[in-house]
């Protein structure tokens, strides 16, 4: 008589399989892990700069005008390059005549502090309020493509800039703080001064 042993399937093989299957899984991804992770896009801000995600409300809102602003700023001296010959900044009082806000005198340029709007120069504008609460003093440099915006978060009676054009250094050793943008922070620029906007046309 022939006899044969039969041992019993008690799924051990299946198993060994299995678990070194999941361990090359989780082996792979974890050395493709790093591959598909996205590499922060922000750069380490310097000492005078401020992100603008960091402000509040009502600066958002003063910075979403001031965006607005500048584009047409821009396209007013870009128009006098080419029809007038004239390298020539849009003043005060063209600026009003626009009605463009914030240099506008309106309700949203009294909630946001009743700034008095000066020329510096070329391309340069600078608002400080009369008030204590709402936007704080703000100044716009248009020469660029992309606005450069400062704020005076820290200065209570900021004082009026000089000169005929923009000294980093000095606004920098003054106490001002550089706006700095992201992409993600624009759109709640967007956000913010379409807020306001509805809330002034009611």
């Amino acid at each position: 008589m022939i006899s044969q042993s039969v041992h019993p399937d008690d799924g051990g093989r299946e198993g060994k399989w299995v678990a070194l299957i999941i361990l090359t899984i989780l082996a792979t991804a974890a050395l493709l892990l790093p591959y598909h992770q996205n590499a922060s896009s922000e750069k380490q801000l310097a000492s005078h700069q401020i992100s603008i995600k960091d402000l509040p409300t009502v600066e958002l809102a003063m910075i979403g005008e001031l965006r607005l602003a500048h584009e047409e700023i821009r396209n007013i001296h870009q128009d006098s390059l080419e029809f007038e010959g004239v390298d020539a900044w849009p003043d005060m009082a063209e600026l009003d005549e626009l009605w463009l806000a914030p240099f506008i005198i309106d309700k949203s340029w009294e909630r946001k502090g009743k700034h008095a709007w000066r020329k510096v120069a070329p391309a340069l504008y600078q608002g400080i309020p009369a008030l204590t609460t709402g936007s704080v003093a703000v100044i716009l440099n248009s020469q660029a493509a992309r606005p450069d915006v400062w704020l005076a978060l820290d200065m209570r009676n900021p004082a009026p800039m000089m000169g005929s054009t923009l000294n980093t250094a000095e606004l920098i050793s003054a106490g001002w703080k550089q706006v700095v943008f992201t992409g993600d922070a624009i759109a709640n620029v967007d956000q913010a001064d379409e807020t306001h906007t509805d809330k002034d046309s009611h």
